[in-house]
C-alpha cells in the first residue's frame, strides 16, 4: 500500500511530496520511500554514523508490547545506513531519556535511486530481525529534508508526533494495518 506522509509537527500536508509503499513477501518486509526537492544533504558517509543532520528515511520498528525497545534504521541518499536498538530508560524535564546501542551486523537491505529532484530509498528485511518481542510489529516511517543542509529542517512522518522529535512511542501504529491485502 502507498500512503503520503504529513508535516511531522502538525499534521498539515508536507511541502515536499513524500510517499511510502510498505508490502510484505513472506517474512520479508519491504519499504519504499520515494522523496521529492531533495537536495541529498549527506554530511555522513559511514554506516552507522548518526545521520539525522541530513537528509534520511528512518523507521523505528519493533514489538515490545511497552514500546519501550524498538530499532531505529536510516538510510541517507547516499544508500549509507545507521541501525540501532533503542531503549527508553526511563524520563527527564526533556521527556525520554533513550539509550542507542548501534547494531553492527548490518541485516537490512537496501538500494538508493537518485532521481531528477529527489531519491527513492528501498529497504527490506526478515521481520523476525525487527521483532523486540512476540507481540504484533508497532513502527513510523519519517522523512528529514534538510535543504541543502539548513539548520531548520523538514520533518516528515507517516502518522505525525505533533511535535519536532520522531522517538515518540505512542504515535507508532501497526505494521498489519498498513500492509496491503
Amino acid at each position: 500500500m502507498l500512503y503520503n506522509l504529513k508535516n511531522c509537527r502538525d499534521g498539515s500536508d508536507a511541502v515536499y511530496d513524500t510517499t511510502v509503499e510498505i508490502s510484505e513477501s513472506g517474512d520479508t518486509l519491504h519499504f519504499k520511500f520515494d522523496c521529492k526537492n531533495s537536495k541529498y544533504f549527506c554530511p555522513f558517509h559511514n554506516y552507522n554514523d548518526i545521520h539525522s543532520s541530513g537528509d534520511i528515511c528512518e523507521i523505528l520498528i519493533g514489538s515490545d508490547p511497552d514500546r519501550k525497545k524498538y530499532f531505529e534504521i536510516e538510510i541517507s541518499p547516499e544508500n549509507v545506513l545507521m541501525i540501532g536498538l533503542i531503549e527508553k530508560c526511563g524520563e527527564d524535564e526533556d521527556g525520554p531519556v533513550l539509550k542507542l546501542d548501534l547494531v553492527d551486523d548490518c541485516f537490512i537491505n537496501s538500494r538508493v535511486t537518485l532521481t531528477d529532484n529527489g531519491y527513492i530509498a528501498e529497504l527490506w528485511f526478515d521481520k523476525s530481525c525487527v521483532r523486540t518481542d512476540e507481540n504484533d510489529i508497532f513502527f513510523n516511517a519519517y522523512r528529514i529534508e534538510t535543504d541543502g543542509g539548513e539548520s531548520e529542517k523538514h520533518l516528515f512522518a507517516l502518522n505525525p508526533t505533533m511535535r519536532g522529535k520522531f522517538h515518540t512511542p505512542e504515535y507508532f501504529v501497526y505494521l498489519n494495518d498498513y500492509l496491503g491485502e
